[in-house]
């Protein structure tokens, strides 16, 4: 199984099939931000875990994170992760349920796959809070050098 680039997106740099409109009465439901990283994430369905994947992830917040891969993920389907923060040098555990799964190109088994965590270790929990906290400054550091 290959692993699927982290940079495809529709033309627009919408989430979806590239004739996807956005629908702008859809409100957003996560409660943290969300950022890019650079990583691979393992997972594999809780009902088995004799059988994991690897895939690219797109980004990761407090609440979950998204990846693409080239199967479609059952919705509410409970997997075990195991990802590489960019700022660790272990793989950090967490547990998560599927609360989307998008086909990204129409005529190819590409799909995106929205996790919400379930629990989250101590170690991945702290690396979020790190990432999170230098992607805010960084962006705070952008504006400034854009005034």
């Amino acid at each position: 199984m290959g692993i699927i680039p982290s940079f495809i997106r529709s033309p627009a740099g919408q989430r979806g099939n590239w004739k996807m409109k956005k629908d702008k009465s859809v409100k957003e439901k996560r409660q943290s931000i969300r950022f890019r990283i650079f990583s691979l994430i393992k997972h594999a369905a809780e009902s088995d875990l004799g059988t994991f994947q690897a895939e690219n992830i797109h980004d990761v917040s407090r609440g979950g994170l998204a990846f693409f891969t080239e199967q479609e993920a059952q919705k509410d389907a409970v997997l075990k992760l195991y990802f590489l923060p960019p700022n660790r040098k272990k793989p950090v555990e967490a547990r998560g349920k599927v609360v989307w799964c998008l086909k990204v190109i129409r005529g190819i088994n590409v799909f995106e796959v929205g996790i919400q965590f379930l629990n989250v270790s101590d170690e991945a929990r702290l690396a979020i809070e790190e990432l999170e906290a230098s992607f805010l400054k960084n962006q705070k550091n952008q504006k400034k050098t854009r005034s």
